[in-house]
């Protein structure tokens, strides 16, 4: 039986979907400090407005024919960021809560039920409407918002209760350290459109909309470059997998998927099993 979802799901769901208002509101935004050189653009993703929620609203234009919207370049920041103090010790990735161990990471994937793929009828709003988070508390801080807060490795700084305008994190996906919040993207670690094709179509649109904002349940969101993101897109890990952090990202793959059942395909978990066979306990 698996011990590590069942318990908690329920407190999860109800975090996430609690108060019924406020989950059709949308998620105020921002990303990260000037990279040293130009990134290489990378092709439009299957699921921009994925990417686009997860990144600053800042960021958000209608997509187009080819499904490629904004994203900031180097050198265009829409604000200052906070300054941080002298003297702050190396930044170091934050990782989100619960990260099954190496043991528990081997015995979850051999229990998550194996089959096919398939993301047909695919759409971000069956995560949560037309809006990007849900809003949570008194102050209606969206999910961003208290991610970015979350996962600064230093204390992040608010305006107006909210909105983070600055902070530092350390981007798992490319080793980029980001300070300024219009740069950095809160990363789902399983992707709707996967989730959709690997057992979410068949949720209710409850359950949807906690998957896409989970803070406390599963390790399911991640602060990243806002360019590392658009890199990764929507591929799973037999595709895409951070260099120098395979284990720990395949350990956190694993426990979402665990933790909302979702199966796994079969290049999929052969591709899992390679990266734990070579980690370390």
């Amino acid at each position: 039986m698996r011990s590590y979802r069942r318990p908690v799901l329920t407190s999860a769901l109800l975090v996430a979907a609690l108060p019924a208002a406020v989950l059709a509101v949308a998620a105020q935004a921002a990303s990260s400090p000037a990279r040293p050189q130009a990134h290489p653009h990378h092709p439009a993703a299957l699921n921009f407005d994925e990417l686009d929620c997860e990144g600053p609203e800042e960021d958000r234009l209608p997509s187009t024919a080819s499904g490629q919207g904004a994203v900031h370049q180097p050198g265009t920041a829409a604000f200052t960021p906070a300054p941080l103090p002298s003297g702050l010790p190396s930044a170091v990735v934050k990782w989100p809560r619960n990260i099954p161990d190496l043991e528990d990471a081997k015995r979850m994937l051999s229990e998550l039920d194996v089959g096919t793929f398939d993301s047909k009828g695919f759409r971000r709003t069956a995560f949560g409407g037309k809006s990007c988070w849900v809003l949570h508390g008194a102050d209606k801080c969206s999910t961003r918002e208290l991610a970015l807060k979350a996962l600064s490795d230093v204390p992040a700084t608010v305006k107006n209760g909210c909105k983070v305008v600055g902070g530092r994190w350390r981007s798992a996906y490319d080793g980029l350290t980001v300070t300024n919040p219009l740069r950095v993207d809160i990363d789902h670690i399983v992707p709707l459109r996967a989730a959709w094709g690997s057992g979410a179509r068949d949720w209710p649109e409850y359950k949807r909309r906690a998957f896409a904002n989970d803070l406390s349940g599963s390790p399911q969101l991640i602060a990243v470059s806002t360019w590392s993101n658009r890199d990764k897109g929507d591929k799973g890990p037999d595709k895409w997998l951070p260099k120098g952090y395979e284990c720990t990202y395949s350990r956190a793959w694993i426990g979402v998927k665990d933790y909302y059942g979702l199966r796994v395909t079969t290049a999929e978990r052969k591709a899992l099993r390679g990266v734990l066979k070579r980690c370390r306990g």
